[in-house]
């Protein structure tokens, strides 16, 4: 007896049986473009930061690896210091230009061992509340400036016991943080804000209690609570667990959490590599620039990115920060010289009128954020040649002879455009020293967009064929998934990325694709004329008479 497989389902039994199919292709998945990663390695980010480091005491690995959609968000996390003036520039590369959109999404990972914080609460009779602080690291012990009704918890975590509002023969615990930014190297804070001038944030306050047993339950039931803090398993009632008065007085005033710690090592660089092979981003960076740029960090993330991630990622380092320095910048891009390294020069300065000079200066690790933020902001075709930067003042004024080595080294430079009174990427170039043309033998282009369109077609042909072909549920064999299926599969997802007269794209034209089998695999190739920039323009005039 014979039988059929249709729509699905071994059909034996006689009869008439039909189905309506799509007569149409999918069309193809336009991944994100803006995604960028930071691995803070302690120049910038020591004594900041929440969470865990990556080897942390209550997070570990991917677990601590943290993701940020907003500006406002990150800065709750990184609680100050250098990142978190910089990334302003990053999700806000040019506040002046409403089209300068920034950075879609952050991933930030702390390079470090951490262990977390702890508050107590000791009764005489009643037994021990303790918890713990889920931001590891310096930044979490307490730090209170003033004293008595002056005294203000400046940063860390602290807790206060309160009468009830409810029932006055009660208490309540109130934690908070701090909200102080930290100094600067210019001796002002990186906010706007003094240490006396912030004002502690509250972060949790538990029922009215006047036993332990209240407050045990309230950390180990409580979802707001445990986003911020965990409950140590030390915590116990004894006897009764009552509290009384004198033990609240013996606790008036800021009780500090005490005990973190954090260690940065080379081998917490290599944890986090191991854990980001399969994250999804495209531009990553560290906070190592000018002289440490030519150590041993960049060069385990480069081997990482040449031969473990299995997707093509842009990775920014920031050169030196002065004219004095211009040809040190000079030999760290002729050193590097990758296709997916892009060198950023020179220190910036942004006007406000916190600072009695009426502006402020940055390190090249401000410029650099900008022009990953101007990069990533935009699709890859958009080139970042001549686009506005967010900043008013550069330590290095270029000089046309500069601005040509610049071009020539493959140094990424912002320099002012005397036209629209702005400053601007001067050219939107990578470190690759073979750069007399486009592209050269290899395929590479010393063009960011150029090298951007070439790795957005890969991760979407990789991704969008893995989703649709790969993981048919009837699939997959040679029947399945012949030669046919796969060369219109191919044509059909390029030409989503063909660009015309009103919609811009990636590529311009494909043609000759072309599928072929080995063993158990399929091989496609293709040719394809890529959207490349256009930077100058030429005007020759012939007088007439």
């Amino acid at each position: 007896m014979s039988s059929f497989i249709f729509n699905g389902r071994k059909v034996t039994l006689p009869g008439a049986y039909s189905v309506i199919k799509s007569g149409e292709t999918n069309p193809a998945r336009t991944l994100d473009y803006g995604k960028v990663l930071i691995i803070d390695t302690g120049v910038a980010g020591a004594s900041y930061g929440g969470g865990a480091g990556i080897s942390g005491q209550l997070a570990s690995g991917i677990d601590a690896v943290y993701s940020f959609q907003t500006l406002e968000d990150f800065r709750a996390y990184m609680k100050g210091g250098l990142f978190w003036r910089c990334s302003e520039a990053l999700f806000y590369p040019d506040p002046s230009n409403p089209a300068a959109v920034g950075i879609s999404e952050l991933y930030f990972c702390r390079a470090c061992t951490t262990t977390s914080a702890s508050m107590s609460f000791a009764t005489t009779a009643g037994g021990t509340f303790k918890i713990f602080t889920r931001d590891e690291g310096l930044w979490a012990n307490a730090v209170v400036e003033g004293e008595d009704e002056a005294a203000n918890l400046v940063s860390g975590y602290g807790y206060q016991i309160v009468t009830g509002s409810i029932d006055p023969t009660k208490w309540q615990m109130q934690i908070y943080r701090g909200t102080f930014t930290g100094l600067a190297s210019d001796g002002l804070p990186f906010g706007d804000e003094t240490a006396g001038q912030s004002t502690p944030e509250l972060m949790a306050v538990s029922p009215e209690f006047n036993n332990i047993q209240t407050l045990i339950d309230w950390a180990t039931n409580d979802s707001s609570f445990n986003n911020y803090f965990a409950l140590d398993p030390s915590s116990a009632v004894e006897g009764e667990g009552t509290v009384d008065q004198a033990d609240i007085t013996a606790v008036a005033g800021w009780q500090k959490a005490t005990g973190a710690t954090e260690t940065y090592s080379p081998t917490d660089i290599d944890a986090v590599l191991k854990v980001i092979a399969g994250l999804d981003y495209n531009v990553i960076f560290t906070d190592q620039v000018g002289a440490s740029a030519a150590g041993t960090t960049y060069k385990k993330i480069i081997t990482h990115i040449n031969n473990v991630s299995k997707f093509n990622r842009f990775l920014y380092i920031g050169g030196y920060e002065s004219e004095a320095q211009w040809s040190d910048s000079i030999k760290l891009a002729q050193g590097f010289d990758s296709p997916w390294v892009q060198l950023v020069h020179g220190d910036s300065g942004v006007n406000t009128e916190f600072s009695p000079l009426g502006y402020r200066w940055w390190t090249v690790l401000y410029t650099m954020c900008a022009v990953v933020g101007r990069v990533s902001g935009k699709p890859p075709y958009i080139p970042v040649t001549n686009k506005t930067i967010g900043v008013d003042r550069l330590k290095h004024q270029l000089s046309d002879t500069e601005k040509e080595q610049a071009v020539a080294a493959g140094v990424l430079v912002v320099t002012r455009n005397d036209y629209i009174n702005k400053f601007v990427v001067l050219d939107g170039i990578n470190t690759l020293q073979d750069n007399a043309n486009l592209f050269n033998a290899k395929g590479y282009s010393p063009y960011i967009q150029f090298m951007r369109i070439i790795a957005q077609l890969n991760r979407e042909l990789v991704v969008n064929a893995e989703i649709d072909l790969l993981g048919d549920e009837n699939g997959v064999n040679s029947n399945t998934l012949s030669a046919n299926v796969i060369k219109n599969w191919t044509a059909a997802y390029l030409q989503s990325r063909v660009a015309n007269e009103t919609d811009d794209n990636l590529i311009l034209a494909f043609q000759d694709v072309n599928v072929t089998k080995k063993e158990d695999a399929w091989f496609v190739t293709y040719k394809v004329r890529l959207n490349s920039e256009i930077n100058k323009i030429f005007f020759t005039g012939f007088l007439i008479r």
